[in-house]
C-alpha cells in the first residue's frame, strides 16, 4: 500500500503564456556535389589546366567545361593568367585543412511560432488552451511587459535543445546549425497552458506531493502554484458543518468529525471498505468532486439505469457549494454536459437546474467568476440563488423521486490538504430525498412566494 494513491479533489491550473513568432538566420555546411567537391580539393592541392582536370575526371574537355562554368559562375574557382584555375578566396574557406572535405556554410531564413509561459519561460510543447475553467496563476508585471526580449534571450540559450527536442525542425544539412542573426521575437497572443494537478491522499490520507509540476521544472512555477492553492484555501468550516448535518442523519456524514477535526482516515478507510447494506449504493462514500473521473462516471451510471426503468423523473436539481476550487476543471464542464443530454425512458430531456450562491440578484463579481469555469454551451442550466445555504459548505444533487448525493466540502485549517476536501455519500431513502425535492421547490419559487432563487444568472443583465 505503500504507493497506493487516491485522488481528493480535481482542479486544473492555467499557467499564463504568449505565443510568439521569432524569426532568425542560421548558418549550417553542406558538401557540394560530388563533381564539384572532387575539382575543388584538386585546386586546394595544386592550380590545374581545364586539360589535367578533364584527365583526372575521366571527362572529355566539353564536360569539364560545363563543371568549370558553373563553378565560375558561383566564384568559387577563377581562371588566372597562368592559364591554370585557381580556388577563390569564398571556396579556400569551405576547407579546415588541405585535404578536408569541402563544406560550403549556408545561411538560411527561418521564421518558427512558440509558446513559453510567464512565471520562469519554459517553452511549452503542448497545445495552448484558450478555455478559462481552471485556477488562474498571474504573471508578473515586469514580465509581461518585457516578454519579447525575455523570449528573445531565452530562445538563443534554448536553440539547441529546441532542435533536440524536435521543436524546431530546420532544413537538413551536415554539421550543426548556429544563430546568425537574431530577427524580430514578436508577441502574437495571450495563452494559457493547462496542468491538471495530481492532488492525491496516501493510504493514511495523508496528501501527496504534486508531481504533474516536475515536467516543467520551474521552481518559481511551482511557488506560484502552491501560493494560489494557499490563497484560494481560507479557514476552516468544520463546525458550520457539523451544525448543518441535522437533517442529514441517513447519510452517516457525522462519524468523520470529532472535536472540530476532519477524520480524513476514518473516511477513506470507509470509502475502500464499504459496508453491504439492503439497499444497493445506499449511503456510497465519494471522496473527491461528483465531476472526478471515478465519482462522475458512477452517478451517471446510477442516473442512466433510473431512467431506464423509471418514467417519473423529470428534473434533476443541484446546489453548488461556495468553495473556491469548485468547478475548477475541464471535467466539470464534461459532467454538465452528459447531466444536460440525459434523456427518459419517453425520450424526453431532463431538466436540469444548477443554482449557484449570489449574495443578490445584481452580484456581478459572481456572474463573471462562474463565466470563468462554465463552458457558454452550458450556461441555460445554471441558476442564481442566494448565498448562505447550509453555510455554502454543502453540495447536493437530487435525481427525483430516486437518490440523493450530498458532498460535504471540509475545510481543515490544520490539515495539510491543499485544497477544500470534498466527501459525500448517496442515499435511495424516499423520505430524504422528498424532503430535498421539495426544498428546491420552495427555494425557486417567485420571489413574492418567498422565493430565493435568481433566475438564470447568464441571462441577467448585472
Amino acid at each position: 500500500m505503500s504507493n497506493y494513491s487516491i485522488p481528493y479533489h480535481d482542479v486544473d491550473i492555467l499557467i499564463p503564456a504568449q505565443k510568439f513568432e521569432i524569426k532568425f538566420s542560421y548558418t549550417s555546411s553542406q558538401m557540394p556535389n560530388f563533381i564539384d567537391s572532387m575539382v575543388m580539393r584538386l585546386l586546394r592541392i595544386s592550380p590545374m589546366s581545364v586539360k589535367n582536370i578533364a584527365n583526372f575526371l575521366g571527362m572529355n574537355q566539353r564536360e569539364s567545361r560545363i563543371v568549370l562554368d558553373q563553378l565560375i559562375t558561383n566564384n568559387e574557382i577563377e581562371l588566372k593568367q597562368d592559364g591554370l584555375f585557381h580556388l577563390t578566396n569564398k571556396s579556400m574557406k569551405y576547407f579546415t585543412t588541405v585535404d578536408s572535405i569541402p563544406k560550403i556554410a549556408s545561411i538560411l531564413e527561418h521564421t518558427h511560432g512558440l509558446v513559453y509561459e510567464l512565471t520562469n519561460f519554459n517553452y511549452i510543447a503542448q497545445k495552448p488552451d484558450t478555455n478559462m475553467y481552471g485556477l488562474k496563476l498571474i504573471a508578473t508585471n515586469e514580465h509581461a511587459a518585457n516578454s519579447e526580449s525575455i523570449v528573445r534571450d531565452r530562445f538563443q540559450k534554448q536553440f539547441y535543445q529546441l532542435i533536440e527536442d524536435e521543436i524546431i525542425t530546420l532544413k537538413k544539412m551536415d554539421g550543426r546549425p548556429v544563430i546568425y542573426k537574431m530577427g524580430t521575437v514578436k508577441k502574437v497572443t495571450e495563452c494559457t497552458v493547462r496542468k491538471s494537478l495530481d492532488l492525491n491522499i496516501d493510504a493514511q490520507a495523508d496528501p501527496q506531493p504534486i508531481k504533474v509540476l516536475d515536467s516543467i521544472m520551474s521552481d518559481e512555477l511551482k511557488d506560484k502554484t502552491y501560493q494560489a492553492l494557499g490563497q484560494s484555501k481560507k479557514g476552516n468550516n468544520i463546525r458550520d458543518i457539523v451544525k448543518n448535518l441535522e437533517g442529514f442523519e441517513q447519510l452517516n456524514l457525522h462519524q468523520y468529525f470529532k472535536d472540530g477535526r476532519f477524520l480524513a482516515p476514518v473516511a477513506l478507510f470507509d470509502s475502500l471498505n464499504p459496508v453491504e447494506s439492503k439497499a444497493s449504493d445506499e449511503n456510497h462514500l465519494f471522496i473527491g468532486p461528483c465531476y472526478n473521473q471515478g465519482n462522475s462516471k458512477l452517478i451517471l451510471n446510477k442516473i442512466k439505469d433510473v431512467l431506464t426503468k423509471n418514467q417519473a423523473v423529470k428534473n434533476i436539481y443541484w446546489l453548488a457549494p461556495d468553495d473556491a476550487f469548485w468547478g475548477k476543471s475541464l471535467r466539470f464542464n464534461t459532467f454538465v454536459g452528459a447531466l444536460g443530454q440525459l434523456k427518459n425512458k419517453q425520450n424526453n430531456e431532463i431538466q436540469l437546474k444548477c443554482f449557484l450562491p449570489m449574495s443578490d440578484e445584481r452580484d456581478r463579481v459572481s456572474v463573471h467568476n462562474y463565466r470563468k469555469i462554465i463552458s457558454k454551451d452550458h450556461q441555460k442550466y445554471f441558476y442564481g440563488i442566494k448565498e448562505g445555504l447550509l453555510d455554502g459548505n454543502f453540495e447536493i444533487i437530487v435525481v427525483e423521486n430516486e437518490f440523493a448525493i450530498v458532498i460535504l466540502h471540509v475545510l481543515d485549517s490544520e490539515a495539510d490538504f491543499l485544497t477544500s476536501f470534498p466527501i459525500g455519500s448517496m442515499s435511495y431513502n424516499k423520505t430524504l430525498v422528498s424532503n430535498l425535492v421539495n426544498l428546491f421547490d420552495a427555494w425557486q419559487r417567485p420571489k413574492e412566494e418567498n422565493g430565493i432563487s435568481y433566475g438564470p444568472i447568464f441571462k441577467k443583465n448585472v
